[in-house]
């Protein structure tokens, strides 16, 4: 039976969509002069940020891009980003359930305190664990093991829920129940033919409830 329900940040509980994609949008012409495609953004979803920035713009110092890219963030976070619908109601439902729930995102933890402050839902989480917080990161399935040994719990009887194939891909090597969620701008219905195959997906937060 499952009890815990660990979920993905950026993507799953919060459309961050559009911050990412300014901020991307704004680092790239600024350091290269070129626009950058809507593929390209979506590849970089879930990566962390400086392994993106080698890729994207192999010619640029990808620390000092980095930093363009933070910078810029910073200035118009909150002014873009928004729970999705039936996100806070669902995370209330899930501990009025008994659910122990936990935060496993590869966002640092200063951005990922300010979302979680912002939306007032930060109390939810009986665990928070960022990329500030450890050396692998998903799709590495160690990240998933620290959260669950900071929660108490086991494989066998917790969920992750997500929006990338990192996020499927690090749930199934962990053994969790694996959900990927429906509206995942990084992987959309038309591109997932031939990716990892969760073990559901749900069309609305609200769906997860079934699981419990």
């Amino acid at each position: 039976m499952i009890n815990t329900v660990i979920f993905d940040l950026d993507g799953t509980l919060v459309d961050t969509n559009e911050l990412i994609a300014d901020s991307w949008r704004y680092t790239v012409k600024e350091h290269t002069g070129r626009d950058m495609s809507d593929e390209e953004i979506r590849k970089t979803l879930g990566e962390i940020l400086l392994d993106s920035m080698r890729w994207v713009m192999p010619e640029v110092d990808p620390e000092e891009a980095l930093e363009t890219y933070r910078i810029y963030q910073r200035s118009i976070f909150i002014d873009r980003i928004k729970l999705y619908d039936g996100a806070e109601e669902t995370l209330r439902a899930l501990k009025e359930a008994g659910c122990t729930i936990g935060l496993l995102t590869s966002r640092l933890t200063a951005s990922t305190g300010k979302a979680l402050a912002h939306f007032k839902i930060a109390e939810l989480f009986d665990a928070v664990l960022t990329a500030s917080d450890t050396v692998k990161f998903k799709p590495d399935p160690e990240p998933v093991y620290i959260i669950l040994e900071k929660l108490g719990k086991k494989p066998g009887e917790s969920m992750f829920v997500g929006d990338t194939v990192h996020d499927i891909e690090a749930g199934l090597a962990s053994g969790l129940f694996t959900v990927l969620v429906d509206w995942s701008y990084a992987l959309p219905r038309e591109m997932r033919e031939g990716a990892p195959a969760p073990d559901a997906i749900i069309e609305k937060m609200e769906d997860l409830l079934k699981f419990i």
